[in-house]
């Protein structure tokens, strides 16, 4: 026994100096001194530069801890950042590994970056760390155990992900804001807090905000994930809708990655938002049961409803859509019909419903047949009401396996009725389908092709969009014999008829700094301008039509191509008849915080009087000729588009004339109104309000203007009459609404017959006309003192130029209508004589 107790003595012995060596270890073990060691590893290995700027703290006994503070690391083979972290801390049991088993005490981190690239191949940045380890493994070596593992408790902050995906054209940056977790093992059920924040700029902008909770349940032997009572809440703006705010619950949903099937139980969305002309009030998707398994080729689905209340132009808006069963399990399927309807009420109202078969088929490929829907339009109008009344229907055709849904057999009958005009009849078919991502494309697949007749009048369209690859790239083509928007349309509203611009209450008496000042400053009153739409799709759009109708615009021959790409639409070619001639354009619009538009073009031959009233509800100027412009501007609401606009305009017309006054019988009254002057009595100058009865004729007017902040000058103005002549320069502000031009009207001869002996004394002259006031109100104001001073120097001139005659010619000078002149070889030659006898 002796030798057992020496044997144990010694045993102590070795363990005491086996804990004071370890302990000594701990105490002298400093692991900043293997920093370049790390960091070489990493280089060697990786090809990325890591940076450890602060100190490391390491601890091996009762756990293995590590704490790392301003850590960066490099992207495989360039400087630029990966990832980066405030601070790291990991803390690990040390005796559960000796038993295979991997239980973390927590892992905690804040302030952590990182970087996500992928190209249009499919290429990352972080390729490299996933590559398998290339050192062959010992072909006897045999798979153990799994390590099992647990975490006592997962702490994140401000955690950054900075994504730039080619290949799916997501750009923008998502932030976990805070994570916290529970007691996380295999099969054990934990509970998670989460907050995070995402805001892409592609393929859309957008800016969302998630918070909520879940019970998550891993079973990794199983590869499934089960998450139970999940509740988020989302807030934000995406995909163009604004002020989005919607519940996600979910009382079961469940992952198997191994077979690729899914299942969820009392899911539900509820939320509302606000999209272009529609404020959603309250809308819910419900579905009771879902199940879907490949591997078993089983799809389940039970109670599908959706429903929504909204309003549209201040009018209700309600939609409903029933689905009670579909149970597809191999060959077999049975199911309820589909269901639903649409109503709007309000000046256009609408009264819809939808219904189908029952299904057919089995789980490769399955039909919902006659899915027919029935719709009346009715819109309240000045003539009267219109009616849109007809009936569309189609196969929905799904195949499971190709990921592919078609509407097969598309049919579409309907009417257009309106008071006093002829029914219009429509008729189309076609077919439309949607194929999901196979393999060696990117992102799914939808086309169509639709042809038809408006009346007797032929049309067809066909396009595809491509999908998964951010926004939608679509291609589309439309062509069709005549088409009148306006018998499928609604009225437009009364205030967006050309020319019913009210005058800005803000601009009377306010000078143009306030009136600038309150164009760039969006109130309530102002119709806003939102160019968001042009970032949901890109694409390349094609439209041709022999006689098109939009609003008051009739164009023949009419033609648009245009492209849009990352919210910038590009109009290549706008061309047709119309106002007697013919025009063309092209421009640009770019949406996003610096909205732009930017157009140019020219119209030859065309009735300018048409154009302006047309465009602008004027009818002020009538004659025949070529129009050209070239105009930037942007904002985002309409008076700062208007105080934005730049650039240049110019007009040549023919046999036209200025509608407002009539300055050939104005100027006929010359010899009252210079007697009146004369005399000391009377007004000076004579104003008129401008007269549509009223107008000076001319055969030849040019004008060019330069166009900033939304006022147009023109200094070149040249009008030709039979008897005047026309020049004068001002300004047409478009901002306060007025004009401000002063006209200088030369008098060049007369008409007999038309009180061409009034204006004698005018011949020659000069009358300056002042053309003043908002556009709804014009005056012309012709300045007769102006005009006084140059008669009186007229007539001087006469007598002068007669009494100089007389004394050259040595008899007084006789009126020519008193009798005949003398020869004028004879009078030329007296001339000359007296002449030379001046300078003796």
């Amino acid at each position: 026994m002796v030798w057992l107790r020496r044997l144990a003595w010694g045993v102590g012995i070795l363990v005491v100096l086996a804990v004071a060596v370890v302990a000594y270890l701990l105490a002298t073990f400093d692991p900043n001194r293997y920093k370049d060691v790390l960091i070489d590893k990493v280089r060697t290995d990786y090809q990325r530069t890591l940076v450890l700027q602060g100190p490391i703290s390491l601890g091996l006994w009762p756990s293995l801890h590590v704490k790392l503070s301003q850590v960066r690391l490099s992207e495989h083979q360039r400087e630029q950042a990966f990832a980066s972290a405030e601070g790291l801390e990991l803390s690990v049991q040390a005796l559960p590994l000796l038993q295979r088993q991997l239980r973390v005490n927590r892992v905690q981190a804040h302030g952590v970056s990182l970087r996500y690239a992928r190209d249009a191949q499919g290429r990352s940045n972080i390729d490299d760390l996933l590559k398998p380890d290339d050192e062959p493994q010992p072909e006897d070596d045999q798979p153990g155990e799994p390590v099992a593992f647990e975490v006592a408790g997962i702490a994140l902050k401000d955690v950054a992900l900075d994504v730039d995906d080619r290949k799916t054209g997501v750009q923008g940056k998502v932030v976990l804001q805070s994570f916290d977790s529970g007691r996380l093992a295999d099969g054990l059920q934990t509970d998670i807090q989460l907050k995070a924040q995402a805001v892409l700029s592609k393929p859309s902008p957008a800016s969302i905000g998630v918070r909520g909770s879940l019970s998550l349940t891993p079973q990794l032997a199983q590869n499934t994930v089960l998450v139970d009572k999940l509740a988020l809440d989302v807030e934000g703006d995406a995909l163009g809708a604004r002020q989005v705010k919607a519940a996600l619950k979910a009382d079961a949903l469940r992952w198997d990655g191994a077979k690729g099937a899914a299942q969820a139980q009392g899911l539900s969305i509820d939320g509302g938002a606000q999209l272009t002309g529609l404020l959603v009030e309250n809308a819910r998707l419900s579905l009771e049961r879902f199940e879907y398994d490949p591997s078993a080729q089983s799809l389940q689905l039970y109670k599908l409803a959706t429903k929504v209340a909204a309003r549209q132009g201040g009018q209700p808006l309600n939609a409903e859509l029933n689905w009670s069963e579909l149970v597809v399990k191999g060959d077999e399927i049975r199911g309820s019909t589909l269901e639903g309807n649409v109503s709007l009420v309000g000046p256009t109202a609408v009264d819809a419903t939808f219904k189908s078969d029952a299904p057919s088929g089995g789980f490769q490929r399955f039909k919902v047949p006659a899915l027919a829907l029935d719709f009346t339009v009715r819109m309240a109008g000045e003539g009267g009401t219109r009616e849109i009344k007809g009936r569309t229907q189609a196969d929905l055709d799904v195949q499971a396996p190709a990921r592919e849904v078609a509407l097969q057999g598309f049919t579409l009958q309907a009417t257009v009725q309106e008071p006093s005009l002829p029914e219009l009849q429509i008729q189309a078919a076609g077919q439309a389908a949607v194929q999901g991502e196979v393999e060696g494309k990117t992102g799914g697949l939808a086309s169509w092709s639709l042809k038809g007749q408006l009346n007797a009048n032929p049309f067809d369209t066909k396009g595809t969009a491509r999908m998964g690859t951010g926004v939608p790239k679509v291609q589309a083509v439309a062509s069709f014999t005549s088409l009148d928007l306006n018998r499928l349309l609604p009225a437009p509203a009364a205030s967006a008829k050309p020319g019913a611009v009210a005058q800005p209450a803000s601009s009377a008496g306010a000078g143009p700094a306030q009136v600038a000042k309150s164009a760039s400053s969006p109130s309530s009153g102002d119709a806003p301008v939102d160019l968001s739409a042009l970032s949901l799709l890109d694409g390349r759009f094609e439209l041709s039509a022999g006689q098109l109708a939009v609003r008051q615009y009739r164009i023949s021959d009419a033609r648009l191509l245009a492209t849009l790409e990352q919210g910038r639409l590009t109009l290549q070619n706008l061309s047709g008849g119309a106002w007697g001639g013919r025009f063309q354009a092209q421009g640009n619009a770019q949406a996003g915080a610096n909205q732009k538009l930017a157009l140019r073009g020219t119209a030859e031959s065309v009735d300018i009087n048409a154009l302006l009233k047309d465009v602008a509800g004027k009818d002020v100027l009538e004659g025949r000729g070529q129009l050209k412009w070239d105009v930037v501007t942007g904002g985002r609401t309409v008076p700062q588009f208007t105080s934005g606009l730049d650039g240049t305009a110019s007009l040549l017309l023919r046999d036209g004339a200025v509608k407002g006054i009539n300055l050939a019988k104005s100027l006929r009254d010359a010899k009252a109104r210079l007697g009146a002057l004369s005399g000391g009595g009377g007004k000076s100058d004579e104003v008129q309000r401008s007269s549509q009865v009223e107008k000076t004729d001319f055969t030849e007017l040019s004008a060019s203007f330069q166009i900033k902040g939304g006022v147009a000058r023109n200094k070149d103005l040249s009008a030709k009459s039979p008897f005047l002549r026309l020049g004068g320069e001002g300004s047409v502000d478009l901002v306060r609404q007025r004009v401000d031009y002063t006209v200088n009207t030369t008098v060049t001869g007369t008409v007999k017959g038309q009180g061409g002996a009034e204006i004698d004394a005018l011949k020659g002259l000069t009358v300056p006309v002042k053309l003043a006031g908002p556009f709804n109100a014009l005056d012309w104001k012709i300045q007769w003192s102006g005009v006084a001073v140059g008669s009186l120097q007229n007539t001087l001139k006469g007598r002068l130029e007669d009494e100089l005659k007389a004394k050259l010619l040595g008899k007084p000078a006789v009126p020519a209508a008193s009798g005949a002149s003398a020869p004028k070889s004879s009078r030329e030659e007296q001339l000359k004589n007296k002449l030379r006898g001046l300078f003796k």
